[in-house]
């Protein structure tokens, strides 16, 4: 074989299986992948070595078809068979930057990017060329109008509402909710809430934006049978702390509530808060001992009963209360917030779709929208917006 084409074979050869190998780290895959993997590569240069392959297309094609019998082993001994591949890469991906950085810094990645201030700015992001954006001001906070530009004469509208722990605040990628959830409701106007945040702005204060908000929606002839709220972690929280307020003060409730792991116990008093605490990506830790007792900060509570229920929906009485969709990972930590809703409102008579996803992080089908789990989770939220319509 020549010198060309032995520095070609090499070169392949380390590329392919390095990838392969990263992979591989990146789905903790069991011992025995790493066996196969380096069997698969001593056979290729044994073959080499022996002379059994000269011509450069045959390094090719048998450097290809090893590659695959890896990936394929790769995915087959994944962790979680229930999880799809890049579901399974994203997890533990997260997981892996999230305890490195808590270990060089004593606290998560995550909760970092969420105390950073939020440098959003409306001008920034152009919708599709049949969408228009338009902002709103509130008494003390902003919204963003999506809509078609010929919009649906039934006046449909998505009363969105971000998380971030309260701290952070609205982004590009609520942006790309607010197209989802129109493209979900037959192309309905999607309300976007950007209301104020901690620390310098504690509770109640995105409560009141939050009830500004809505009224605005009824000031500007939106009907309360024709608006759903959806939010996704503390702004799924906020969202039900908002229609509790709405139903304990008389006023028209909205047509339903589309919440993506919410954040509904600012007590931390669940028992997933202990039980996933090294499963959670995002706000476990290495070990029990090392999890703060609060892994989402409180700061946006003060000093306020955390028990309170426009604070801590889950602390509430849901009688009344719309149909709900309830969507969430089972590695969360904040998993009980969820099932602890999901019990008190079916016990209260309330309409509940509850999801659990298998091996899913908090927002996934926000935050990661393409893979196949997040893609499930929205057509969920197309049938149901269709059934409540």
């Amino acid at each position: 074989m020549s010198k060309k084409k032995t520095i070609c074979f090499y070169a392949m050869t380390t590329i392919l299986f390095a990838l392969i190998f990263i992979v591989a780290v990146f789905l903790r895959v069991k011992t025995f992948e790493y066996i196969i993997l380096l069997i698969l590569l001593a056979g290729l240069i044994y073959l080499k070595q022996s002379q059994r392959i000269v011509r450069l297309w045959q390094i090719s094609l048998i450097s290809i078809g090893l590659f695959f019998i890896a990936c394929l082993t790769t995915a087959l001994t994944r962790p979680n068979l229930k999880v799809s591949l890049s579901g399974n890469l994203i997890n533990n991906a997260f997981q892996m930057i999230n305890r490195h950085y808590e270990s060089q810094h004593g606290e998560s990645f995550i909760i970092k990017k969420m105390e950073t201030p939020s440098n959003y700015h409306f001008q920034d992001w152009q919708p599709p060329k049949n969408y228009r954006n338009q902002e709103v001001h509130l008494k003390h906070a902003r919204a963003y109008l999506l809509s078609k530009k010929q919009p649906d004469a039934s006046k449909k509208v998505v009363y969105q509402i971000h998380g971030g722990g309260y701290l952070s605040g609205f982004s590009n990628t609520y942006n790309q909710a607010a197209l989802r959830y129109s493209q979900s409701d037959h192309h309905a106007t999607v309300f976007s809430l950007d209301y104020r945040t901690a620390p310098k702005y504690r509770f109640p204060a995105a409560l009141n934006d939050a009830i500004d908000g809505y009224r605005w929606l009824l000031q500007h002839g939106y009907q309360p049978q024709n608006i759903i709220i959806a939010g996704d972690s503390s702004g799924a929280g906020l969202s039900l702390a908002l229609t509790l307020y709405l139903r304990d003060h008389k006023l028209a409730l909205p047509r339903a509530l589309v919440l993506a792991s919410p954040w509904t116990d600012l007590t931390a008093s669940g028992s997933s808060y202990h039980t996933k605490v090294t499963s959670d990506p995002l706000f476990g830790s290495s070990t029990i001992k090392t999890a703060p007792k609060y892994p989402v900060p409180i700061t946006y509570a003060g000093s306020h009963n955390l028990k309170d229920p426009y604070l801590s929906p889950a602390f509430g009485n849901f009688k009344g209360l719309p149909p709900m969709l309830i969507q969430t990972g089972s590695h969360e930590l904040l998993l009980s917030d969820s099932t602890t809703v999901v019990k008190k409102a079916r016990a209260a008579h309330v309409q509940v779709k509850f999801v659990e996803f298998s091996g899913m992080y908090h927002i996934f089908y926000i935050s990661t929208p393409q893979i196949p789990e997040a893609q499930r989770a929205w057509q969920n939220i197309t049938s149901f917006m269709a059934k409540h319509s």
